[in-house]
């Protein structure tokens, strides 16, 4: 409605330019071929006093103050659906109880790509010291081997989601599990990909489900993650079925490889 209404007062505004031709009597080029018949009479006007105030009628003007009202309302109500009962509002995992409290939260990104198989909750999100460290530590807390591979920047709860029903959260997985399965088993290193493609994946697969924008939510998703200093290149696990066995040891050797470009 807002476009419409700016379409309006653009074209009332050009109708007044239109007829605006200059002032009274002020001498008009003749071009080449005379003036279209459309433009200009063939011979001067007799001079007509000037128009005083033009009065609507009280009809047109009701109509008028009727439309500006109802561009004006929509406007608002647009803004605010937009920025509060948007249902494809995107929101971190921590906001869940106020954001969702009928529905589910979807990780757009799967909370599991950030972390290794078989890991989560409280004790996960512990960050790789070295493969000698890990491997004594290991030997007292079983628990270690797991964890979130960028601890500190993402967890469960600084996760973007979504607002689904169960029935959607079951449709968006089966779309979303099926491209992650294909991208990882096609990457090198395998059972990999980039948040780049993550993002892309979920958003669409999101999109398909709901028919929210993609691009809108894919673009949030960007702003997001940068802001947590997350690039699009930054890798991640690729692998619904938990079968690569990235343990904190193993991804932080395959982001060593990747960084002295080992294959």
């Amino acid at each position: 409605m807002a476009f419409v209404a700016q379409a309006v007062m653009t074209q009332q505004a050009g109708s007044g330019i239109l007829l605006a031709k200059g002032p009274r009597g002020f001498p008009v080029p003749r071009p080449p071929g005379g003036f279209p018949v459309d433009e200009f009479p063939t011979a001067p006007a007799a001079p007509s006093p000037s128009p005083g105030p033009t009065l609507l009628d009280p009809g047109v003007a009701l109509l008028l103050l009727s439309t500006l009202a109802n561009v004006l309302t929509n406007r608002y109500k647009d803004n605010k659906d937009e920025e509060e009962k948007d249902k494809c509002k995107v929101y971190p995992y921590s906001d869940a109880k106020k954001e969702c409290p009928d529905g589910r939260s979807h990780h757009i990104v799967p909370d599991r790509s950030w972390r290794s198989p078989g890991t989560r909750g409280p004790n996960s999100g512990k960050i790789s010291i070295s493969a000698l460290v890990d491997a004594m530590l290991d030997e007292v807390l079983p628990w270690r081997g797991g964890g979130y591979y960028y601890a500190g920047k993402m967890d469960e709860k600084k996760g973007q989601c979504i607002c689904v029903t169960t029935a959607e959260h079951t449709e968006v997985h089966l779309l979303h599990d099926a491209a992650e399965k294909m991208v990882g088993e096609a990457a090198t290193p395998k059972y990999t990909a980039t948040l780049d493609e993550l993002e892309e994946i979920g958003a669409d697969s999101v999109s398909a489900v709901t028919k929210c924008d993609a691009k809108k939510i894919k673009d949030t998703l960007r702003d997001r993650h940068q802001a947590l200093g997350l690039d699009k290149d930054t890798l991640l696990r690729a692998d619904p079925r938990g079968q690569s066995g990235l343990t904190m040891e193993k991804f932080g050797e395959v982001l060593r490889n990747k960084a002295l470009g080992i294959q």
